[in-house]
């Protein structure tokens, strides 16, 4: 063989081999709203399209509740294979393409108020029906075996996770605190009292905390320190996927985007939006009967959707929009850079925003779950 052939035969043979290509990220949802930023917007949802979903339709639904007064059914989560919700007499993992039925943790006479996945832990906030007792608990998400729970000192009516830490906070009728807990043990990590989030979220580990008369801060969710203050009364309502922004209410003004960080405007609008959906581009919102998409570096109105009723929470997945409205009116799909109305009509509400994940869209009214794909 000729020694020029071998010599680049011997280099070809000698160089590294090409990595794989990296296998896309789970279309998961894994905790009200998204994940702990409350965008409400998964960016890994690619099954369901502007091409695909007009061929979506109804595969199974479950009630969501038992028949106590005090259960109340809440959006479901997507994860590690399942679909988590709460059920009749507590809360089930399940098939999410069957709705066959996992594992089931009874929780008697209890309702659910929030649910959250991560490190294979599914956290849960649930209330007694006697409306003065609120639990932490977390239980491994594969079987339902509880791994610990915490009797909480006052009614609770948010939690986040993000980073390990499981953060609660004070139902408004009770004296306000935040508290903090390590996921994998429940151990108490730090408590703030006389705070509130009145939208609890974290964007980048950040919190954003409103105290009585003493203005705002944002604080660090694994120590509870003091980041950046402001004497504004500021609330978040959202932040963006990368946690760098933070987009806040407050009682006289609308919404305004500000830094994460430091607590620097960004800018400022007059549109009030009592919650938003953020991807990196636009902030959309329920405005009346209609959802609004805004320019996220400006606060420009770009359009709005009109909807059969009152806007509910709108959830952005991969490509669409997916905005609930009134009380079992038709569901709106829309590509979300656009606006353009694409198929729906699909029962929703406006108190419960839809799940979109794995290819599948999940809609509860709070009595009964309903699934398509």
């Amino acid at each position: 063989m000729n020694l020029f052939l071998i010599a680049a035969l011997t280099a070809a043979l000698s160089l590294p081999t090409p990595p794989a290509p990296a296998s896309a990220p789970a279309s998961e949802w894994a905790q009200t709203g998204y994940g702990p930023g409350l965008t409400f917007y998964n960016p890994h949802e690619s099954r369901l399209t502007a091409s695909s979903v007009g061929a979506i339709t109804s595969r199974w639904e479950m009630s969501t509740h038992g028949a106590p007064e005090c259960e109340v059914g809440r959006e479901p989560l997507a994860g590690y294979g399942n679909l988590y919700t709460s059920d009749p007499g507590g809360i089930g993992a399940y098939d999410p393409a069957t709705g066959a039925r996992r594992w089931h943790v009874a929780l008697e006479r209890r309702g659910v108020t929030r649910m959250a996945l991560s490190g294979g832990i599914l956290a849960t906030l649930t209330y007694a029906c006697d409306n003065q007792h609120s639990f932490l608990s977390a239980y491994r998400a594969g079987t339902g075996a509880r791994l610990w729970e915490i009797p909480l000192g006052a009614p609770t009516q948010d939690m986040i996770v993000d980073r390990g830490v499981v953060v609660v906070d004070s139902r408004p009728d009770f004296e306000a605190s935040t508290v903090a807990h390590r996921l994998t043990t429940g151990a108490r990590l730090w408590k703030l009292y006389g705070t509130r989030g009145d939208g609890l979220l974290s964007a980048q580990g950040r919190i954003l905390l409103r105290t009585e008369g003493e203005g705002s801060r944002a604080v660090d969710i694994k120590t509870g320190t003091t980041i950046w203050k402001t004497p504004e009364d500021w609330y978040a309502v959202g932040s963006n996927p990368n946690g760098s922004r933070f987009y806040i209410g407050g009682r006289n003004g609308g919404l305004t985007a500000i830094d994460s960080a430091n607590g620097n405007k960004a800018w400022e609008s007059t549109w009030p939006a009592p919650s938003v959906t953020a991807d990196n581009e636009r902030v959309y919102f329920p405005r009346y009967r209609s959802v609004v998409c805004l320019d996220a570096k400006t606060g420009r109105k770009l359009w709005s959707v009109h909807l059969p009723d009152a806007a509910g929470q709108p959830v952005r997945a991969g490509s669409l929009l997916y905005s609930p409205s009134g009380m079992g009116a038709g569901l709106s799909i829309a590509d979300a850079t656009t606006g353009r109305t694409l198929k729906g009509g699909m029962p929703s509400s406006q108190n419960y925003p839809p799940t979109v994940a794995g290819g599948r869209l999940f809609l509860t009214d709070g009595n009964r779950l309903r699934a398509y794909s």
